[in-house]
């Protein structure tokens, strides 16, 4: 009996010294020059930050060409000395939809050679390579081929993004060959010119939630702490107004607020780098402090807690200014 109690109470220690393994919080860098001011470094300094998930370069392979091609490699102005950095390269989905798969092997050590020169170049030493791609039943074999090649070339563990309909439809989609998942809990409405918000809607997200009860990837929560605009023109969505919100246009007299997060163009102005004719309407979209709570309680109930980190999308001064500045730490301590 002494020796089922000692079993009893080490397991019980071990499960809780699980459970109470500190979370760490990190920020997506998603710029094609990365530098950082004042104010982001003061952020990751306030919120112990240590790591960075930094957009190497995008995937793409346009119609027109013949081959698939990196789009925009990171350029470092400044060197990312003190911080763990993390490689992200972001596919289109239409890349694994043309790659034949005798490519796959030569395709992907072309892949690491890139992001292996880039972090030399800057004295960079990965400890995790991440994968962004919103793969399909169509593509999962061939971009699933290559996540395992790639762990196979590198020797290190790799990870990739999880959108909610990949969690909820796992035996269409299938689960990626990664040693775990980051839940992109965000970009699941529609872009459109009607109320809602395509960045996130409450009522789209809990018909996708309860599924990650069985979901057998572990998961980081990235969580959304960006705003953008769309640009709507006689009732329909022409663009898409990159780093763009409320308080930009608030005061602005080229345009008239017209309800909470709508304006109008007055008069043809450029704001932003865009152009807006007279009468273009814009439409605001960006995540309030209460939905970033109320999304953390709902992972929370369908994890059983069992989220290991925290990333935020993406790291920027406009994006900062948008939340009080204790806020991160919040939602941090609230996914134990």
């Amino acid at each position: 009996m002494t020796h089922l109690r000692t079993i009893l109470f080490c397991t019980t220690l071990l499960f809780s010294a699980c459970h109470q393994r500190p979370k760490t919080m990190s920020f997506y860098y998603w710029r094609t020059l990365f530098t950082l001011d004042s104010l982001e470094t003061a952020t990751l300094g306030d919120n112990n930050v240590h790591t960075l998930y930094v957009r190497y370069f995008d995937v793409d392979w346009p119609p027109e060409d013949s081959a698939a091609n990196p789009v925009s490699p990171i350029r470092f102005m400044t060197e990312p000395t003190g911080y763990t950095i993390i490689p992200v390269v972001f596919f289109r989905n239409r890349v694994f939809e043309r790659l034949p798969a005798a490519s796959i092997p030569a395709f992907t050590t072309k892949l690491k050679n890139l992001v292996q020169r880039i972090s030399e170049s800057h004295n960079i030493r990965p400890e995790e390579v991440q994968f962004d791609c919103d793969w399909t039943q169509r593509t999962k074999n061939s971009y699933f081929s290559c996540l395992r090649t790639y762990r196979e070339l590198s020797h290190k563990p790799v990870s990739c993004t999880i959108r909610l309909h990949q969690v909820k439809y796992p035996d269409q989609t299938g689960i990626p060959p990664v040693d775990h998942g980051v839940l992109m809990y965000y970009n699941m409405g529609n872009i459109d010119a009607g109320g809602g918000s395509s960045i996130y809607e409450k009522s789209i997200a809990h018909r996708y939630t309860p599924s990650l009860r069985s979901y057998p990837l572990p998961l980081d929560l990235a969580l959304p702490v960006f705003s953008w605009g769309l640009l709507v023109r006689d009732g329909k969505v022409v663009q898409l107004l990159d780093k763009m919100n409320a308080a930009l246009f608030d005061g602005d007299t080229c345009f008239t607020r017209l309800s909470r997060g709508w304006y109008s163009a007055k008069d043809g102005c450029f704001k932003g780098g865009y152009y807006f004719k007279q009468g273009d309407n814009i439409k605001i979209e960006s995540v309030s402090a209460d939905d970033l709570r109320e999304i953390v309680e709902d992972v929370n109930r369908h994890t059983n807690h069992h989220i290991r980190n925290v990333l935020f999308f993406d790291l920027d001064r406009q994006n900062i200014l948008l939340y009080d500045k204790d806020l991160f730490k919040e939602l941090l301590a609230h996914t134990d």
